[in-house]
């Protein structure tokens, strides 16, 4: 069971991360490939700072017996300032959940052919589903798709890096200098997600059953995310020439094997949207449902309702107007997950 329950979490925790800016590649682009060789160096610091924020945050969780996000707002801002704050984070959520579901739309309409509300409509019958089994049914989906998502992000590297690493291009279009290389790259990306790590993994308290799934969960979810951004890291770098302009590089480089494996990463990358969505409304849930005294039900009903409209904005413009705000949030929850206590006793 604990060996069990240390995946769960660890899937989870990938699959809140590897949305659809990770899965694409883009993330990878802009925080590590652009700097070239030395850019492993990031890949390998971000590995272990994603193991150490989850092992700590799972830590606490379980040692201070914590059931949601708002556990550690609250002490750390006051009764106050931390309302505003949740208000603010299931804001975020709820964002969150709606630009994966633009996503969706966006890639039935470019990659599949079908109209974009057909993917928005899709993704939120499926979140609906897992949802109605409340952390079970997270679980499960992550369980299942996480490994699927490894799996398919190892292949293609594997294809690509031997047959392409003569084409290897040792890009460094920006000066090593104190404001913009791998270090503050690296940490920048960390912080980024971390308001996601916090928010998702401060509700894993029912799978702790003692301190060694803590740190086993955060430490294969740290590993194994590391894993995932070094064979996305290799094949952009490997193909950087012809990648830096597309908006989704991993699907290029996919393509760039075959159809099928095209069509195959098409289906993955929308299973990381999936992840990330269900993940992210999950927690949304749970506040609305201790909010508002919702049953569980009715809470699932008239989440996935709003957002159906919410994601008609679409994909890139969500993105643009959003994701700037998450790594400043992030650094601030990185000192309150260090420094802090979660609930006050």
């Amino acid at each position: 069971m604990g060996k069990r329950n240390a995946f769960k979490i660890a899937s989870i925790y990938i699959g809140t991360l590897i949305g659809a800016g990770f899965a694409s590649g883009q993330e990878t682009m802009r925080f590590f490939t652009r700097y070239g060789i030395r850019g492993i160096y990031g890949v390998i610091v971000t590995a272990i700072l994603f193991a150490v924020i989850g092992i700590v945050i799972l830590l606490k969780v379980y040692e201070d017996k914590i059931i949601s996000y708002y556990d550690w707002i609250v002490p750390f801002f006051g009764p106050y300032v931390g309302k505003l704050i949740e208000i603010f984070l299931a804001f975020l959520l709820l964002s969150l959940y709606c630009v994966m579901l633009a996503g969706s739309g966006a890639l039935f309409e470019q990659q599949f052919g079908y109209r974009k509300e057909i993917g928005i409509i899709f993704m939120s019958v499926i979140s609906f589903i897992t949802f109605l089994f409340s952390m079970r049914g997270l679980a499960v989906i992550n369980s299942v798709l996480v490994p699927l998502l490894i799996i398919g992000i190892i292949a293609v590297g594997i294809i690509v890096i031997p047959d392409k690493i003569h084409n290897i291009c040792d890009v460094d279009l920006f000066p090593y200098t104190i404001g913009d290389n791998w270090i503050t790259s690296c940490l920048l990306y960390v912080s980024y997600n971390s308001i996601c790590a916090v928010m998702v993994l401060s509700s894993m308290y029912p799978l702790l059953n003692n301190k060694r799934i803590a740190i086993a969960g955060g430490s294969l979810g740290g590993f194994l995310l590391g894993i995932m951004l070094l064979f996305l890291f290799l094949p952009t770098l490997i193909l950087y020439r012809d990648i830096q302009a597309v908006e989704i590089p991993m699907m290029t480089i996919a393509f760039s094997i075959g159809k099928n494996m095209g069509n195959i990463y098409g289906a993955l990358l929308w299973f990381a949207m999936l992840t990330t969505a269900v993940s992210n409304g999950f927690v949304f849930i749970q506040s609305m449902e201790r909010k508002l005294k919702l049953k569980h039900l009715y809470a699932c009903i008239s989440f996935c309702i709003v957002t159906i409209p919410l994601a008609q904005f679409g994909f890139k413009r969500l993105v643009h107007t959003l994701y700037p705000m998450f790594g400043y949030i992030g650094i601030i929850l990185i000192f309150l997950i260090i420094f802090r206590k979660g609930k006050t006793q």
